[in-house]
């Protein structure tokens, strides 16, 4: 079950989407699919095509919070920017300076950062397995990892 700030997330991912006029939107130059980082062509792309950098500073606790930022591309910018919209308003915003949201906004930060990491390194791998397998299965038969030596499942 998705929490609200994942379903808020693909909320947002969709209606970018839709303004792309495509559900599997790609940058036709290098082939970036987050929907959040495309225009016609990602963000990037557009950069480099303007004569700028497409590495980016990144606020990660908020620029309410804190100073520090850590160079990213900007593609990867504008994802981690907009999981920032799920965080509570008062943590992103810190009206008064508060160290505990100031904590709170870095350990977020951190967090989206690692979301990011985890879903641009390992974001493939389950759909490859689950395809991988439904391959063996046609080809093999449905005990398929039986059939290669040195091979353990949990059960054995």
């Amino acid at each position: 079950m998705m929490d609200e700030s994942e379903l808020n997330h693909q909320i947002r991912k969709n209606k970018r989407r839709r303004s792309l006029g495509s559900r599997f939107p790609k940058c036709s130059r290098c082939g970036e699919s987050n929907p959040v980082a495309l225009a016609t062509i990602c963000y990037e792309c557009q950069s480099r095509g303007q004569g700028k950098s497409p590495i980016e500073n990144n606020h990660f606790a908020g620029r309410s919070n804190d100073s520090v930022t850590v160079s990213m591309p900007g593609n990867d910018h504008r994802v981690v920017t907009d999981l920032q919209q799920d965080w509570p308003l008062e943590t992103l915003r810190n009206p008064n300076g508060s160290p505990a949201l100031k904590a709170a906004a870095s350990i977020r930060g951190f967090l989206n950062l690692l979301t990011l990491v985890i879903r641009r390194i390992l974001g493939w791998v389950p759909e490859f397995l689950e395809s991988l397998d439904e391959y063996l299965v046609r080809r093999i038969g449905p005990d398929w990892w039986k059939e290669m030596r040195n091979v353990k499942t949990k059960d054995e």
